[in-house]
């Protein structure tokens, strides 16, 4: 499944924490670490990840980084998301894995090694890397839809179902959970529960009925409903 990796990508923030060379320490910590040079690389390939203006130049820039930095863990998993829009899913889990060594207690890192293992079919391992990840400090809602997103992938739809409910339980005026929950009640075939979720926050005003509709995994749930010819 793995629908939800683009949903937090301007929604980067600067709080999560990073284990390195056995200190904890914050990304603006980390930052300290690189040369200059290497920090301008990294935040110009973020920016271009981010934005989707190119993912060779984001790939070129943070290499870069990687050159002068081999150890630095953000770098890691960010070339490792890069590499996973880029399809290569094997080169991602190489880096995501080298991530998770360097800072055991991030659950980022954790997370996009279950994505990267999942697309590479390596349940054992998108398993282990999903149990840790939900065991860790999450720091955003995003983080526990694509935990979701991720767990279903691997056929742990229970999993897939609480961490959903999870990301609804940080910010219920948040739609993004609910949306997860609903499309992990689509792929159970459960589609009365995924409607009753939708109508709610079309009802609450959460989020438009024409956003529903251009959703390709909940667009179904409408296609017998008048309104929506």
């Amino acid at each position: 499944m793995l629908t939800q990796r683009l949903i937090g990508r301007l929604l980067l923030l600067s709080g999560i924490l990073v284990w390195t060379a056995g200190v904890l320490v914050t990304p603006a910590q980390s930052q300290d670490r690189r040369s200059e040079e290497a920090n301008v690389q990294f935040h110009r390939a973020r920016t271009a990840w981010t934005t989707g203006n190119s993912l060779l130049e984001a790939k070129a820039r943070i290499d870069r980084v990687l050159i002068m930095h081999p150890d630095d863990a953000e770098a890691l998993k960010l070339r490792a998301e890069i590499l996973m829009d880029l399809g290569r899913p094997e080169d991602a889990f190489t880096d995501a894995s080298k991530a998770t060594d360097l800072a055991e207690e991030d659950g980022e890192a954790h997370l996009i090694l279950c994505e990267a293992a999942a697309a590479t079919d390596q349940i054992g391992e998108a398993e282990r890397a999903l149990d840790t990840a939900a065991n860790l400090f999450l720091t955003r809602i995003d983080f526990y839809v694509r935990l979701s997103d991720c767990a279903f992938a691997i056929d742990a739809t229970v999993r897939a179902e609480s961490l959903a409910r999870v990301a609804i339980a940080q910010d219920e005026q948040d739609v993004r959970g609910h949306l997860q929950l609903a499309r992990v009640f689509m792929g159970l075939d459960r589609l009365d529960n995924a409607r009753a979720i939708v109508d709610r926050i079309i009802e609450e005003e959460l989020i438009s009925r024409s956003t529903v509709l251009a959703d390709p995994v909940l667009a179904p749930l409408f296609f017998d409903d008048p309104l929506s010819q």
